[in-house]
């Protein structure tokens, strides 16, 4: 039985069971709360395991990055990146693709002075020549190294040409804007 976003029922065909924020779904005696993490999509829901501290992001967060907005809009896929920045930094994310050495390249060139990420982007550099995965990984360490985690932080507001007040949301939509075009 696939379980499956309520609000994109009528994009998928073939759905059996659809699930909305605030529900609770089980898979054997392990439970998951549904999320809302609209922007990529405006449906788009992440799966969260508070129990084994695990969160199934999809494309909404990936390591260092987050996916791109095809239908949603900044202010959402900030308020949904938000909720899962507010999960346990010991919570593994499982995200839907491996673009982690990428995302590093793009977040250091926003952030260059950040140590933890230069660390985590050498890592990442050794563990995919390596043929190593660098997911699942810590929101602890997304929390550090994520750009589009810490949309709120003046650092980011500045790298993106942005005054240090400006609504977060903003500072989220520039950083999405020039990840897109990020070559």
């Amino acid at each position: 039985m696939s379980r499956s976003p309520r609000l994109e029922a009528e994009k998928i065909l073939g759905l059996d069971h659809m699930v909305a924020p605030g529900d609770v779904v089980s898979l054997g005696a392990t439970t998951f709360f549904v999320m809302a993490t609209p922007g990529h999509t405006n449906g788009h829901i992440s799966y969260h395991n508070a129990g084994d501290r695990h969160v199934f992001t999809g494309d909404a967060l990936f390591s260092m990055g987050c996916g791109r907005m095809f239908e949603g809009k900044p202010g959402p896929m900030w308020e949904g990146l938000k909720l899962l920045r507010s999960l346990p930094d010991d919570t593994l994310m499982f995200c839907g693709h491996e673009y982690t050495l990428d995302n590093a390249r793009f977040a250091q060139s926003v952030d260059p002075r950040n140590a933890a990420l230069n660390i985590r982007a050498a890592e990442v550099k050794r563990m995919r020549e390596a043929g190593k995965f660098t997911v699942p990984v810590s929101m602890g360490m997304e929390k550090a190294t994520n750009p589009f985690l810490r949309a709120d932080q003046p650092v980011l507001a500045a790298a993106m040409g942005l005054d240090r007040d400006i609504d977060p949301s903003a500072v989220f939509a520039a950083l999405r804007s020039r990840k897109d075009s990020f070559g």
